[in-house]
Formats: structure tokens, sequence, C-alpha cells
């Protein structure tokens, strides 16, 4: 087992944080556990790194059925969607008609999409039959008449739980067929706090309190960039001889990863920079150009960050460097603002 693994929680007690969603998650599996149903269809929004897919994870466990994870940029074209959904345990079922015959026999299994965002339309518009009646539109050539039919035919019952970071540009008819509609924030420094605490116990790590709430405080709300700091501090006290994890630990940490005080990173500091020099409100292509790179990476790791520390806006014009983020990198506004002229 990896360390990740080992990290990840397995249950809805090990879930740390998303209260509300891990509360309406608990009503739906009780509800449908009760009724030997189906896991309703689920859609998962936010950021990177909240829990989306290990959530996903539990609730598989908790059914008890078999889970199948794929990214939605894998899926290319309908014959790819269409071996997916092929993997469909169909015990229970009469082959023919699709009637279940053995309710025992029947596992209800799930589907996670992974970036659902990145499916093309025409492959969301396929499901839409697939979700609400369990049949599937497909060609099929007849073997006598030589000639391609189209018809919708059955399919075992599952269910699909979807995650992305972008809700809003996925097609509105296809997000209205998921019953439960969940949008993951950031976490509070209370409960990143105790994911440090359960994860460095998993890990069986020895760190203090202080180092832990350092850690925290430059972790953005996002249980895996903590996680992923804890990994980091571990490996610099095993380097430097040091059995325990204390706050030293964490500032050598971030000085080699050229993380500063407020938690920014190389990367942010050059988006930092890049409005600095700019000014002006600019849009988002020319500033992932500037700093060579992708947009997605930006507008999810980068910006929050430096929206929610205040250091830059965003208005309907384009980003743009507020004076705190000028300060921030030993600037004045005016000064700057007279040097731009």
């Amino acid at each position: 087992m990896n360390t990740t693994d080992i990290i990840r929680p397995k249950t809805l007690n090990d879930f740390i944080g998303q209260r509300d969603i891990v509360t309406e998650v608990k009503i739906a599996l009780h509800s449908a556990k009760s009724r030997n149903d189906a896991f309703p269809h689920t859609i998962f929004s936010g950021a990177p790194g909240l829990g989306k897919t290990s959530l996903a994870e539990i609730i598989a466990a908790e059914m008890n059925v078999p889970f199948f994870p794929v990214l939605g940029a894998s899926i290319r074209d309908e014959e790819g969607l269409r071996n997916i959904l092929s993997q469909l345990p169909s015990d229970g079922y009469d082959m023919q008609t699709g009637r279940v015959v053995s309710p025992d026999k029947v596992k209800y299994a799930i589907i996670f999409i992974d970036e659902i965002h990145r499916m093309k339309k025409s492959l969301t518009e396929l499901l839409h039959t697939a979700l609400e009646d369990f049949k599937l539109s497909m060609k099929i050539k007849n073997p006598l008449t030589g000639r391609t039919q189209s018809g919708l035919y059955w399919m075992p019952k599952f269910t699909l739980i979807g995650a992305t970071n972008y809700l809003g540009v996925l097609p509105r008819p296809f997000v209205d067929r998921f019953m439960i509609q969940s949008c993951f924030e950031p976490y509070t420094e209370d409960e990143i706090i105790q994911v440090a605490h359960h994860s460095a116990k998993k890990l069986e790590l020895d760190i203090t309190p202080e180092a832990i709430t350092e850690m925290a405080s430059k972790s953005r709300g996002v249980p895996r960039i903590l996680n992923r700091f804890l990994l980091r501090a571990r490996d610099v006290a095993i380097y430097t001889g040091t059995e325990r994890i204390i706050l030293q630990t964490v500032k050598e940490m971030f000085q080699i990863q050229n993380i500063d005080e407020l938690g920014l990173t190389k990367l942010d500091r050059r988006v930092l920079e890049y409005l600095a020099a700019t000014i002006r409100p600019i849009g988002i292509g020319p500033i992932s150009q500037a700093v060579d790179e992708d947009q997605n990476t930006i507008e999810n790791l980068v910006e929050p960050w430096l929206v929610c520390l205040r250091l830059m806006v965003k208005t309907p014009q384009g980003r743009q460097i507020t004076e705190l983020g000028l300060q921030h990198l030993g600037q004045d506004l005016q000064q700057t603002r007279f040097l731009k002229a």
C-alpha cells in the first residue's frame, strides 16, 4: 500500500470536514441500503484536493459494490463510453429482457468519472437515458440484412458519481439528472489541523502542535496540500536525523520548497510579479503564457489563494494586483504606476 492510500480516509467516520455533504451522503446511504437499491447519481464539484474522489470511494465501500474509476478525458467517443458501461455486473438479471430475477445477486456498481467536465457534450447527452431509464442508445449491425440499426438497449442499474472543478460548463440538462449535487468548500484551519493529526497518526509520525499549525496556515484549506507538506517535512526530519518533526523542521521544508511566509510558491509569485509589471487588468490567457503554466492550474490552485489573501482581485475587466500584493513584493503602488507611465 502506497503512502497516499494509507492517508486516504476509508470510512465516513474517518472523513474530516464537508459536514453538510457527509450528512447528505449518510442519509442517502441509509435509504439506498434499506430499499436494497442503487445509491443516487451524484455530482461533486469544487477545487482539487478537497476529498471528492475519497468520498466516492467511501460510498462504494459502504454500499459494498464494484467501483470503476475513469478520467473524463479518457472517454473519447461512444465506443469508449459503451466499453465502460459494458463492465457493469449483470448477475441477477434476465439477459434478454433486463428484468431482475435474483435481487440478492444484483450489485449496483458505481462508475466514478473524475474531471467529468472534460467529456464531450455528445457523450453526456448519450448518458441521459442511461441515467434515467438505464437504457443506452446503440448502433448494431444486423447480420441478416447487413444494415446498421439504432435502438435503446437495457443495461444493469448503476450509480454515476461525477467530480468536476467546473460545474458551470456542464450542460444543464445533464447536471439535472444527478439527484445529489454537492459543492466542496475549502477546509477551515481547525479542520486542516484535524486532517494533519489524523494523517500523522496513520503514518506514525511524531510531530509537535506548532509544526502542524505552521503547515495548516499555508495549506490553503486543501487536505492534499497539507498532506504533501507533512510528507516533505517527514523527509526533511529523516535527512537531518531528527526523530520528531518540530517547527524548525517545517520552516526548513518551506525554505527548500521556496514557499514564503504567506504560503506563496514560486508560481504564485511569478503570477503576482506579472500582474505587478502589468498594472492594468488582464485576462487569464496572457497570464498563462507569461508564466508558462496552463490556465486550469492558475485558476484552480493559484488565483483562489491570491484572492483569499487579498493580493489580487478578479474584475469583469480581468485580474489585477492589489496594494497588499505590491507590498508583499516589496513595491510601492504609486512608484510602480509612475514607472509604468
